[in-house]
């Protein structure tokens, strides 16, 4: 059931004049500036606290959907600014340990991989895997590397 002048009509007020729809996709196509590409804001570009006071509303919020951080309950700029301010302390603070991690994983390398407590100095028999101290090789059905069946844990001695 169709009524009179509805399809005409439809999503207009009467005396108003529609536009046609190809004006309208013009319009919107050619608005200037929405045919660039815009870099988007990210944690890099920041260089100092004080840069993050300068930023707008719209790059707070790219940093911080970016870098996997809720923004959804701020409603006031102070509270985004309050997060990647946050944000930015925690990835300077991650870069200096990095530093001293790297050292650390060379002591590691000897690390028994199941316990991170005592020394390799175990081979799991079959498949020849040196992965675990012998206390932990001894409770291990399969290899951790490869999942091949454990015959036999040996005590070996480095020299």
């Amino acid at each position: 059931c169709e009524l009179p002048g509805v399809r005409e009509g439809l999503g207009s007020s009467p005396g108003v004049p529609r536009a046609p729809r190809a004006d309208l996709t013009r319009a919107v196509f050619q608005t200037p500036g929405l045919g660039r590409k815009r870099a988007r804001a990210s944690l890099s570009d920041i260089s100092s606290l004080e840069d993050i006071e300068g930023m707008s509303v719209r790059q707070l919020k790219e940093i911080l959907a970016c870098n996997f951080v809720n923004y959804s309950g701020c409603c006031e700029k102070w509270e985004l600014v309050e997060k990647v301010s946050r944000l930015y302390r925690e990835n300077e603070e991650n870069h200096k340990t990095q530093g001293e991690r790297m050292q650390l994983n060379e002591d590691d390398d000897s690390l028994c991989r199941i316990c991170m407590d005592a020394v390799i100095d175990c081979v799991l028999l079959e498949c020849g895997h040196m992965v675990t101290c012998t206390k932990c090789g001894k409770r291990m059905s399969e290899c951790p590397i490869c999942r091949q069946y454990v015959v036999r844990a040996v005590h070996v001695f480095k020299s």
